[in-house]
């Protein structure tokens, strides 16, 4: 929330200034939407056809009961992110190449406990959950990674003040990091620890297809 609060601050600041003085068009404020997120972005031109643009990202968001290698998990995401773009337009002055580097510090918690169901298959061995208690652990991602991506919509266009953009793209980050713990009576027990290391192998191998994080966003600017 504080991170949000601060966002909003400088966003207002920046349009309270772009209203008060001269559409020099140089400059462009946009707050966006993505899969990284809820966030914002400051952008300006460098030469003819070629912008920059800064940004930042937060999402702090629940989902209940979504299912990792069979076993139905609690999510809770808390991702924050910072990005540095160049867009080379190309065309009609509206598509765009992005190319860039996202600072990424994304947490996944996992949290599983006893469902309806009286057992669970943890590794290659059945357990009941009364004696697993509660399953959690977390998934990582805190890396710089770089970007490629697609975009349509100039924030700069001398032919408009308020617009939206719109990118496609995907960051090449690394595996993630995969924790999992138990704290039942079967949390020592060396065959279970055993199986537990197999659970979480499984969920990182869930994770490979993020090796390719895909950039979906949608932003609003006012250019000024």
């Amino acid at each position: 929330m504080k991170l949000n609060a601060i966002l909003l601050l400088v966003l207002s600041i920046l349009l309270s200034f772009g209203a008060g003085c001269t559409d020099s068009g140089r400059f462009a404020v946009s707050g966006k939407a993505s899969t990284l997120g809820f966030g914002g972005e400051f952008t300006t031109g460098v030469v003819s056809n070629i912008n920059a643009r800064v940004g930042f990202n937060t999402l702090d968001y629940d989902l209940d009961e979504q299912e990792t290698d069979d076993i139905e998990y609690d999510f809770g995401l808390d991702f924050t992110s910072f990005t540095a773009m160049a867009d080379w337009y190309v065309f009609d002055n509206s598509f765009r190449i992005s190319g860039g580097v996202l600072s990424m510090d994304h947490q996944i918690n996992l949290d599983s406990r006893a469902t309806s169901e009286e057992t669970v298959e943890i590794g290659d061995d059945e357990y009941d959950w009364d004696q697993i208690g509660t399953l959690s652990g977390g998934i990582e991602i805190d890396q710089v990674a770089p970007y490629v991506g697609i975009g349509w919509g100039n924030p700069l266009a001398h032919n408009k003040r308020w617009g939206f953009t719109i990118d496609f793209g995907v960051a090449f980050i690394s595996s993630p990091d995969v924790s999992l713990s138990a704290d039942g009576a079967l949390a020592s027990n060396p065959a279970f620890k055993a199986n537990l290391a197999k659970e979480k192998a499984n969920i990182e191998d869930d994770m490979d297809s993020f090796k390719y994080y895909p950039v979906i966003a949608l932003s609003l600017f006012y250019r000024f």
